[in-house]
């Protein structure tokens, strides 16, 4: 636990987490973390997102972030009980082997203040760029699951995060599934894609 209390995200009793795929979403999120608390809208520079592996839950890909100049990714960020630490690294596999933490600068829409937030990067991180890809050249690993992106557009919508980056959320490219399971919990068969 000494160590834990040492991370950048972590102060007091709590930690700034920062989600930016389907943990935008509030009811998501408080799946396995009840605890958790937005705190709003923010970005971090120098990063992309982008996806690959596979998850049975939303069957289709999962989103991660990629080190990537001058590219944003846009997110939720959550103040979460340090008691759940351990419920979010189980949410994202980490004891498994499929995402690691790390601590990342996220800067706040409302007043422009940088937090250093935890955040899930897939330990397989894919090579190339998904938006620079065609529909042909995506393999199916790298595709996310309509319901999943439509989980996204939802949360960032909710999160009131910039109208672009939710456009450009609804254009990204998908295999088509629904994961009913999910859409029906979060309610997202009406979430409209442009894909």
């Amino acid at each position: 636990m000494k160590e834990i209390r040492k991370l950048p995200e972590v102060h007091g009793e709590k930690f700034y987490y920062f989600g930016f795929g389907s943990n935008m979403l509030t009811k998501r999120i408080h799946i396995q973390n009840p605890t958790a608390v937005k705190i709003g809208p923010g970005k971090l520079e120098n990063y992309r997102l982008d996806f690959n592996d596979y998850s049975g839950n939303w069957d289709g890909a999962p989103a991660t972030i990629v080190p990537h100049e001058n590219r944003t990714v846009w997110g939720t960020v959550w103040e979460i009980d340090l008691s759940n630490l351990d419920d979010i690294d189980h949410q994202e596999g980490v004891h498994e082997g499929m995402y690691e933490a790390k601590s990342v600068p996220v800067t706040l829409k409302s007043n422009n203040e940088v937090i250093m937030s935890r955040a899930y990067l897939l330990t397989e991180q894919p090579e190339s760029d998904f938006e620079a890809m065609s529909m042909q050249e995506i393999p199916p690993k790298r595709l996310p699951s309509k319901t999943y992106i439509q989980c996204l557009v939802k949360g960032a919508v909710e999160s009131e995060i910039d109208g672009e980056y939710v456009e450009w959320l609804k254009s990204l490219k998908h295999n088509g599934k629904v994961a009913e399971k999910m859409s029906n919990y979060l309610e997202l068969a009406n979430i409209e894609l442009k894909s």
